[in-house]
């Protein structure tokens, strides 16, 4: 580079001299040269033409000529031309016989010309002008030239030699920045260069490395020099032999036996025999791509596969099992009992558990099975048979590896699990399908004294039927299809209507009139129960506070409120708001809670209940006897009503175990002093003999059946009517007495055939 530099700078010099030496010359030598053979040439014309004038004159004045000097230089100071020059005849003699009296500045440029007198020389004309200003103006372009070759050579000169030192400056700061980039690599690099080795294979020689080579990847200053095959004994010798032959980059990945270190090592050709190696330590990362790939294919918790592994192992299963002809069955788990468990005694126990059923069900399918959770308590395993019965005796023997007890937090607990069992290709080609049906037959296996079940169409039909009809629920929310009918309770010693119960009808579009049993089960198993639930409650008030409005008698109106309904929304402001946008008195309101629904958070529950208490609603207990009937619940919650079941009341004229039972509720309820409602009441003697018994009010068929919101005034109006005719009447006692008025008002004094409520 010195060499070349030096070269340059020589050339430089030489080409600016020579060319400065041309700009000071070349102009001026050129000027002069034009200006000198123009003046030249101008001369030699004017000396010809004064010539010819004064030889003419001689021509007509022979000897005379001479003695005519006046007039010879009147003619000689005629020209042409503005520019200055001396015009002299001379005798031969070289005697001035005329002159022009032009003053010329030296040097002169001279031309003599003959003058002839009848073929004989008889004098000289001789024309001068001054070469001053030519050479002047040479001069100053000599001058100018110089001056102009001065900037030219030191410009021609200067700028390539700056354009070296930029170049060395660059390279000089290129060099400092590679090096800067070299030492702080992460990366190591170590630079190879190519010398011929054994068998005509060329062999690597470590030429240079940088501080990331020595202080992550374990090379020494004392292995510059040494061959590939000896550094770091030899890890890096399959470079070499890749590199055989190779085209361009190659990349490969290495491990460090011992060490557990991964390494990816990225050779390239630089050029001159020179091969760079750049070293990347990628064992964590490594690492972490497996952390990843786990999160991504595997469940964290139990280490299984997850629902995204399972299909993509389901597919290839399925293409096995269709090119060896087997069958396929897709076993769908879901733990019985641990939603409790996992309540009761935590998260963290219920995470023991399900690691437990993980480590159960590993170890008791075969390797060639695949196994995965797919969320919460759910888990699935695919198997390949030849046969259906293979998959019984699967699911009998992973339920027996499931069924032993389990310990968690020196507790011994149960859990049990329910299997629904799809088979390939018969119920279903797609891993999606296989899961779905899979999922159906589970929850027909969580019957009472079903472990495992089978899929079949019906149980699909039936899902399908289910979600048709949950739809079909939501639209007739929105399309305002359920309305109310009003079945009556009466008073037990008076017969007087005393509250009417709201119950809920559904007049579907496609089947007409649906009584409650058939859509208030899949209400609560969907949460329409709730919104459904407030629509009821809302409706209800607004109803009463209508009838109030119209003239009818106080009554307290009683809604039947769900389990669900209860537990899932926020009943205490929802009662608050239906008080304020309808202004019915909440003493009218009744709510009927099931037994079921008091016990499942007794602190909770408990909570609610006084609220409502405090809004002064009236709470009663609907169906007693039928549930977790407890004395603990009736003393702890804020309970006015027991409402005994129909089922208690249908025999209790004819079988003395009912009326052992009734008479004890009853008598339970009067020490407690809560108010007695009999549900279900059919006959007179069924009416007689709980009013004997002290039941308070009674509510059946006998009297009245639900009825429509127009039937219903009517009936209430018809009351009113009897009460103001009669105010005696509303005081007397006995069966007949009730009898008449509930023929009366019910439009008959028989009694109406039973039917559902």
């Amino acid at each position: 580079m010195i060499q070349q530099s030096n070269s340059i700078r020589r050339s430089t010099t030489l080409t600016a001299g020579i060319l400065a030496a041309i700009l000071t010359v070349v102009p001026s030598a050129i000027y002069f040269t034009m200006a000198f053979s123009r003046m030249t040439g101008v001369l030699e014309t004017e000396g010809e033409i004064n010539a010819r004038v004064v030889g003419a004159m001689v021509v007509s004045n022979p000897n005379m000529w001479q003695f005519e000097e006046l007039r010879l230089k009147e003619l000689l100071s005629r020209r042409g031309s503005p520019d200055k020059e001396v015009r002299c005849i001379l005798s031969l003699k070289g005697e001035v016989i005329a002159e022009s009296a032009d003053h010329l500045i030296r040097p002169l440029l001279s031309k003599t010309f003959p003058i002839y007198d009848a073929g004989h020389h008889v004098a000289d004309l001789r024309v001068s002008r001054s070469l001053a200003p030519t050479l002047l103006v040479t001069l100053l372009l000599l001058c100018g030239g110089g001056i102009t070759a001065h900037f030219t050579f030191f410009r021609l000169r200067t700028v390539p030699l700056r354009a070296i030192e930029n170049a060395y400056r660059s390279l000089q700061e290129s060099e400092e920045k590679y090096r800067s980039v070299y030492e702080s690599l992460n990366e190591g690099l170590a630079l190879y260069r190519a010398v011929p080795g054994d068998k005509e294979e060329a062999d690597l020689i470590l030429a240079d490395i940088n501080p990331a080579a020595i202080s992550v990847f374990g090379f020494g200053r004392d292995d510059i020099g040494k061959s590939i095959r000896q550094v770091q004994g030899g890890l890096f010798a399959s470079v070499r032999d890749a590199l055989q032959g190779a085209q361009g980059e190659l990349c490969l990945e290495l491990k460090q036996e011992g060490a557990g270190r991964v390494f990816t090592v990225n050779a390239f050709p630089m050029g001159e025999g020179m091969v760079a190696t750049l070293l990347e330590d990628v064992t964590e990362k490594k690492r972490t791509a497996e952390q990843l790939e786990n999160l991504a294919y595997y469940d964290s918790l139990t280490g299984l596969l997850n629902r995204r592994m399972l299909l993509d192992r389901m597919e290839q299963t399925i293409g096995m099992a269709q090119r060896e002809g087997l069958k396929m069955a897709t076993l769908f788990f879901d733990l019985n009992g641990f939603k409790p468990i996992n309540d009761t005694l935590g998260h963290e126990a219920g995470d023991q558990i399900l690691i437990e059923v993980g480590r159960r069900l590993k170890g008791s399918v075969r390797k060639k099975d695949t196994l995965a959770r797919l969320g919460g308590d759910e888990f699935v395993v695919v198997a390949t048979l030849d046969t259906e019965e293979n998959a019984t005796c699967i699911a009998q023997n992973l339920l027996r590896k499931l069924t032993p007890v389990y310990e968690v937090g020196g507790r011994e607990v149960y859990v049990g699990a329910s299997i629904g069992i799809s088979i390939y290709p018969d119920d279903g080609t797609t891993p999606e399908t296989l899961l779905k049906n899979a999922d159906i037959a589970m929850y027909n296996a969580k019957k009472p004294g079903v472990e495992f079940c089978f899929y079949s169409t019906q149980m699909n039909q039936k899902l399908q039927e289910r979600t048709k009809l949950e739809f079909e629920l939501w639209m007739a929310l929105e399309r305002e299809e359920f309305f109310l009918e009003y079945q009556p309770i009466v008073d037990a010693r008076t017969g007087r209507i005393t509250a009417v119960e709201a119950l809920v009808r559904w007049m579907s579009p496609e089947q007409g009139r649906v009584m409650p049993d058939c859509f208030i089960p899949l209400a609560e198993a969907t949460g329409i129960i709730v919104p459904l639930g407030e629509w009821v409650l809302k409706t209800a008030c607004g109803k009463l506070r209508q009838w109030l409005d119209a003239g009818c008698l106080p009554l307290r109106v009683s809604v039947n409120i769900s389990g669900g309904h209860f537990m899932r929304s926020e009943l205490c402001r929802v009662v608050e708001e239906t008080a304020a946008q309808t202004g019915v008195d909440l003493a009218l309101l009744e709510l009927e809670l099931t037994e079921t629904c008091l016990i499942k958070d007794v602190e909770e529950t408990a909570s609610k209940l006084w609220r409502l208490k405090g809004l002064n609603v009236s709470i009663g207990i609907d169906d007693f006897g039928t549930g977790y009937s407890s004395l603990q619940y009736l003393k702890n919650f804020p309970i006015d009503h027991l409402k005994i079941d129909r089922a208690f009341i249908r025999n209790v004229c004819e079988l003395p175990d009912q009326r052992a039972i009734v008479d004890a509720i009853i008598g339970i309820a009067k020490a407690m002093e809560l108010h007695v409602i009999a549900e279900g009441v059919e006959t007179r003697e069924q009416a007689d003999y709980l009013a004997q018994r002290g039941c308070d009010e009674l509510q059946g068929f006998y009297y009245y059946r639900p009825l429509g919101e127009e039937r219903l005034l009517e009936v209430l109006r018809a009351e009113r009517e009897r009460l103001e005719a009669s105010p005696d009447s509303a005081g007397a006692g006995g069966t007949g007495v009730r009898g008449e008025a509930g023929g009366e008002a019910g439009g008959g004094g028989a009694p109406l055939p039973a039917q559902p409520a």
